[in-house]
């Protein structure tokens, strides 16, 4: 079988603009809340600008730390290879869902905004993928989406500088391949 490159779709401007805008407005903000709590007495609100300047603060770090991240990855957000697909651009830590935990592609409307549309990897073994996520709201995000949509894998073109049918088209071609490919050679440890 003969190794095609690594399709990649790259996050929207849009959304690389909000981080960016996240990190430098929540930096600046908080900053200033920080030094400005430094002047007021206790029981004028301190407490509370103090909190504010600080949760504004670590905001900012998230989002230098996403900025980095997206850096290093050359602002790709969508890998799509011979092996399988990887999305990063929801931010979970799933990793590359493999082809042949694949059983289908559906096409699905986003039951929160119907002008939105899912491509959903229907997968053999859901908690598999679920478990590897470490933090626990984006964990319980994906176990609503496998009551929802049956799958904990929905890929949207929300965040991708992409239509929507190209991400399909990448996706099911490469699916495809890969089913023609190991139907043709079956797999030689299953004897």
């Amino acid at each position: 079988m003969e190794n095609t490159p690594v399709t990649t779709f790259k996050l929207s401007k849009k959304k690389k603009t909000g981080l960016y805008l996240t990190a430098v407005s929540c930096g600046i903000a908080g900053l200033l809340l920080l030094w400005q709590s430094h002047f007021l007495m206790f029981g004028s609100g301190r407490l509370f600008i103090l909190l504010t300047g600080i949760v504004l603060s670590v905001i900012a770090i998230f989002a230098v730390l996403g900025l980095r991240f997206l850096a290093k990855e050359k602002d790709a957000a969508i890998y799509i290879s011979d092996e399988g697909i990887m999305d990063i651009s929801t931010g979970n830590s799933i990793g590359t869902v493999l082809w042949k935990d694949v059983e289908n592609i559906k096409v699905m409307d986003d039951i929160s905004n119907l002008k939105q549309k899912y491509l959903v990897l229907r997968i053999r073994n859901p908690k598999k993928y679920i478990d590897r996520e470490r933090n626990g709201s984006k964990r319980r995000s994906l176990e609503l989406r496998l009551q929802y949509y049956n799958s904990p894998i929905c890929i949207s073109t929300r965040a991708l500088d992409c239509s929507f049918e190209e991400l399909q088209k990448a996706v099911e071609e490469r699916y495809k391949a890969w089913k023609e490919n190991n139907q043709a050679c079956p797999d030689p440890g299953s004897h």
